[in-house]
């Protein structure tokens, strides 16, 4: 008889399905979401550079970026010395193009936590992927960040956004309701059920991607 509000306004959700067109036509979409499994990570275990190098090197090739990235360790104090996670998410990694070329700076305590850690990695690669079109997506500069997360579920990562994101503690770019729309729209434009992503996701997360795949009849 009465049917719940949605989790997210009918703005955000037309900017998101807009996105979607935008990106799927300029990038390969992907038939199937990508998952922390090694079925799609050849990169082993461990928290050193060598480590790091080899999980970006992962997500360039998932994402399908062919140019070299520099990847260098920020100098941050260890994490025991830190008050906590939450704090250090908001600066996990950071892209740059000098003259010298492009380069990724990042957290090596980030390492400590591998899902996050490549959620790093797919939203900077996603930066370079983005360079120079960034008033080319829909909403411009201003919605550069929210666009360069976004892209990143549109390409496959929408597990490692909504996840890591629900680890942290903090929600960063977009909301975790949003977050959850997008995985929803990716998983209905390929005909997959929540159980591709199920295994993946804490039950509150499952919670996120149920709710947004109720909302996604009423609001595209």
């Amino acid at each position: 008889m009465f049917r719940r509000k949605p989790s997210l306004s009918q703005d955000m959700a037309d900017w998101i399905a807009a996105c979607f067109d935008w990106f799927d036509a300029r990038f390969l979409a992907p038939p199937r979401p990508i998952l922390p499994t090694a079925e799609f990570f050849k990169a082993g275990p461990g928290r050193d550079h060598k480590t790091a190098v080899a999980v970006l090197a992962d997500v360039k090739r998932l994402l399908r970026y062919d140019l070299p990235i520099d990847l260098v360790p920020l100098a941050r104090p260890p994490g025991e010395y830190r008050h906590s996670y939450q704090s250090m998410g908001e600066v996990g990694g950071t892209y740059q193009e000098t003259d010298q070329g492009r380069v990724i700076s990042y957290d090596p305590e980030a390492l400590a936590r591998p899902l996050g850690f490549i959620n790093t990695m797919a939203h900077e690669v996603m930066h370079a992927r983005l360079s120079g079109l960034q008033d080319q997506v829909p909403g411009g500069d201003d919605a550069h960040e929210l666009a360069t997360d976004l892209g990143c579920i549109i390409a496959g990562f929408g597990v490692f956004q909504l996840q890591a994101a629900d680890d942290a503690g903090w929600s960063g770019y977009m909301t975790q309701d949003s977050r959850a729309f997008a995985l929803a729209m990716f998983l209905d434009q390929r005909g997959l059920g929540a159980e591709a992503v199920a295994p993946h996701l804490s039950g509150r997360c499952k919670r996120y991607l149920k709710r947004a795949r109720a909302d996604l009849s009423h609001l595209t």
